[in-house]
């Protein structure tokens, strides 16, 4: 619960409201989740480092074009390192 606890609340200025039409949610501002990863882990490449697994753009029928990334992450605990945790992500053009 260490990291869960450490990680679960993102500050206001973090975080950015989206609304394409279609859907709408909060946006986690990337360089906050690498700052947090750096603190508990230590620096990208030592304590932690990601793994691409996909990517891929797609045309909806409205002609938007959208880009998705599949991740895989990997945090090193008291020496060890983990099996991958999955992520996903998206965006529209």
């Amino acid at each position: 619960m260490r990291f869960y606890d450490a990680m679960r609340a993102v500050p206001k200025e973090a975080q950015k409201s989206f609304n394409n039409g279609k859907f709408s949610g909060t946006d986690i501002n990337p360089m906050w989740r690498i700052k947090k990863l750096t603190e508990l882990f230590g620096p990208c490449g030592i304590g932690w480092y990601t793994e691409p697994v996909s990517r891929h753009m797609e045309r909806a029928e409205d002609g938007t074009t959208c880009a998705f990334v599949s991740i895989n992450l990997y945090i090193k605990v008291d020496g060890e390192w983990s099996k991958p945790i999955y992520g996903e992500g998206g965006n529209t053009f």
